[in-house]
């Protein structure tokens, strides 16, 4: 099944439109996603003068952030799948005068890199899309040096997590989604408890400690925008949203920004979200 579940991924994560939209929200989405980035970093406990590897850097979070906290002796190697996603973080460095970064298209579960080579490994957003968990995982371990730290933030539960019981809730009440296979890529393969901490430890990771945070998320703007960013940016729900006619479709959104108004207060839409966090040792 690797095979295949590696054609999806990339099929979702590398196509010109995933970029565009990415590139079309990055502005708002670092404030959106800016709890998950110090979760993420606070793990990580990143030292100036540390070389980082950032896996899955998208449009340029938490690289771009990472790179402030490094001083001019340190340096971030921002990666992804997709070159059209390092394009636009290049882009974002570049506006931001950040130099301590370097760009690299890299598959993680075949790090173009040298054993032992970064004292830190961050991963938002990302480990649930490896295809290849343990591949992936003992890929991670091999480039980092020893007594290295490698950070990761998966979504946590749904019952828990106020954007995703408001948006995708409406839908899943009138058509059940798609169960996915065991072991496939989804965006809440690490939502049950230990299960992130199951895989780093068969990959050979120590002191593993995962934690669940509620966080804010508050999106700069109206319910509306945020629903329609959620359907650009949440590209593997994008079939399952497709798939309702327009009648529908307008009714399942109605529920929808009816439910995001009551976290709305005229400037931020705020619903809080849950996330998995892990720390683990090489």
């Amino acid at each position: 099944m690797n095979n295949e579940f590696s054609e999806l991924v990339k099929q979702e994560w590398t196509v010109d439109d995933t970029a565009k939209a990415w590139r079309k929200w990055h502005n708002k989405l670092v404030p959106h996603l800016a709890s998950l980035t110090k979760v993420l970093l606070e793990a990580a406990a990143i030292q100036p003068g540390a070389k980082v590897l950032d896996i899955a850097s998208g449009s340029g979070e938490p690289a771009l952030t990472i790179s402030e906290m490094l001083g001019p002796t340190g340096k971030v190697t921002a990666t992804d799948l997709s070159t059209g996603m390092l394009k636009i973080a290049e882009d974002n460095a570049n506006k931001a005068n950040k130099n301590n970064l370097e760009f690299k298209q890299a598959d993680v579960h075949e790090l173009p890199f040298e054993d032992s080579s970064y004292d830190v490994v961050t991963c938002r957003l990302g480990v649930m899309y490896f295809w290849d968990c343990q591949r992936a995982l003992r890929e991670i371990g091999r480039v980092l040096k020893p007594g290295g730290v490698a950070s990761f933030v998966a979504w946590g539960d749904v019952s828990q997590n106020g954007l995703v019981r408001s948006i995708i809730g409406p839908f899943a009440n009138r058509k059940e989604l798609p169960t996915p296979p065991p072991s496939a890529p989804h965006p809440f393969r690490f939502a049950k408890e230990g299960s992130l901490t199951a895989e780093l430890k068969s990959a050979g990771f120590s002191q593993v400690n995962e934690q669940t945070h509620i966080v804010p998320c508050p999106w700069p703007g109206p319910p509306e925008e945020l629903l329609n960013q959620v359907y650009e940016i949440a590209i593997p729900f994008q079939p399952f949203f497709n798939s309702f006619d327009n009648q529908d479709r307008q009714q399942v959104e109605q529920e929808v920004i009816a439910n995001l108004n009551t976290f709305y207060d005229g400037i931020n839409t705020d619903p809080s979200i849950c996330i998995v966090a892990a720390k683990a040792v090489r």
